[in-house]
């Protein structure tokens, strides 16, 4: 169907994004009935789709998720299945928003619940984002990651899943693991069932729902099983991954929060992080600093100079704004905004992807991410003025996805635009909203 009509499939990917939450509503519609009505055929679409429709399940809105959770369900079930569908969940879950990763999560466990993994599903790609996700911060998140171990046990292997906490801190992996092997017993049951194995149904060990708050009542004996990755250790005793790398842990514990370490906090283990942990943290941020004073002294000089009516972005706005940017930002936001290799696009996508994702979480966090999104506003805004027009309909559609974030958190501080803010992007969207608009009538008046 797309390949017979231009390029609807581009524009229909643009409005599933869309700041018009009636816009996005209806593009999501079509996707779902086009899906429907071109079944298994279209598996070859699906990857243009999914991560776009993945990422509106950060929406606030639970009538906006819920939507999108319906686009992704006739998607798969006229794929008659995931295959197609892997890489773009892949990508949406590695989102640092816990509202779209927590409720892509819980999506998967509830399709394998009434599907039953195809042996083409490759689900490797799934893997370490689930295990990275078994002692995240937030509770939807866990219990998603947790609830997905057994199918990801039966698709990718035991050891495979094991593998991957290797990479994990050892308070995370002490976390993990026994979540891991908790979850063993029931995949390899399921699995001799389904063979014509006789199996008592009191072998399988169903995992709970959400991660247990004891380290010993129930991950422990599984614990004890496991060959070639941990020697056995008697019933009771205490995991001690963590304690190598932490030797004054009870210290350290009354110093820090912790959910400064992103682990959860277990009765009867102490579990802190480096000295560290702080600073790294503070650094990976994509924004710092909160001196409003610079702020406005930048609009104070070329408030205007970010009005655009149409067309690519203009190579001296970009580099003055670059320049701008470097003093506040981290140089990996910096890389991602300003790219100009061959794959640049993505980049810009990803780009802004970390500066929604900052302030999405600003908004539900201290008051001091809050200073600096606003001693850095005029920034994404400007970022938005200046890529608004480009001819990517994905870039574009991500632009109107930040500045409406962005907005979402001013009104959320309570803080009132000024006018030389306003002018850093009000122009351009009212340009970009009538091309919009004129092209749509457009197309109506031809068709």
């Amino acid at each position: 169907m797309f390949g017979s009509t231009g390029e609807i499939g581009q524009v229909l990917k643009a409005r599933v994004t869309d700041s018009n939450k009636i816009v996005q509503s209806l593009a999501l519609d079509i996707v779902s009935r086009i899906a429907a009505g071109m079944g298994k055929a279209f598996e070859k679409h699906s990857r243009l789709f999914v991560l776009p429709i993945s990422s509106v399940l950060a929406d606030q809105k639970a009538s906006a998720r819920a939507t999108a959770l319906q686009t992704l369900t006739a998607i798969a079930t006229a794929c008659e299945g995931l295959e197609s569908m892997v890489s773009g969940v892949s990508s949406a879950l590695e989102t640092s928003n816990p509202l779209q990763k927590g409720t892509l999560l819980h999506w998967l466990v509830d399709w394998f619940k009434e599907h039953e993994p195809s042996p083409n599903l490759d689900t490797n790609p799934w893997v370490a984002l689930a295990v990275s996700s078994l002692d995240d911060r937030n509770t939807e998140v866990r219990k998603g990651a947790q609830a997905l171990l057994p199918t990801l046990i039966t698709c990718a292997g035991f050891d495979y899943v094991l593998q991957q906490t290797n990479s994990l801190k050892p308070a995370s992996r002490s976390t993990a693991v026994p979540l891991i092997q908790a979850a063993r017993p029931a995949t390899t049951s399921a699995r001799n069932v389904s063979q014509g194995e006789k199996v008592p149904s009191k072998s399988i060990v169903v995992p709970p729902d959400s991660p247990p708050e004891s380290p010993t009542s129930s991950v422990t004996k599984p614990a004890t099983k496991a060959v070639g990755v941990r020697r056995k250790l008697p019933q009771g005793t205490v995991r001690p991954e963590s304690r190598p790398d932490t030797p004054s842990n009870d210290t350290a514990s009354n110093k820090l929060p912790v959910k400064a370490t992103g682990a959860l906090k277990r009765p009867g283990t102490v579990v802190a992080p480096s000295s560290a942990a702080p600073s790294q943290l503070n650094n990976s941020l994509p924004f710092h600093g909160s001196n409003q004073e610079a702020k406005r002294a930048r609009l104070g000089k070329d408030a205007q100079k970010w009005i655009n009516e149409s067309g690519p972005t203009r190579k001296d706005l970009a580099e003055l704004l670059q320049n701008q940017m470097e003093v506040h930002c981290s140089k990996d936001l910096i890389a991602q905004l300003f790219s100009h290799d061959h794959n640049a696009v993505n980049d810009h996508i990803n780009g802004l992807t970390m500066v929604c994702d900052f302030y999405n979480n600003a908004a539900q966090s201290d008051s001091v991410e809050e200073a600096t999104c606003l001693a850095v506003l005029d920034l994404p805004l400007k970022y938005v003025s200046i890529k608004a027009h480009e001819p990517q309909s994905n870039l574009a559609s991500k632009c109107l996805d930040t500045l409406e974030t962005v907005l979402l958190f001013v009104r959320h501080a309570g803080y009132q635009l000024t006018d030389n803010e306003a002018l850093c992007f009000v122009p351009t969207m009212i340009y970009k909203v009538m091309s919009f608009l004129l092209m749509s009538f457009l197309l109506l008046v031809s068709s």
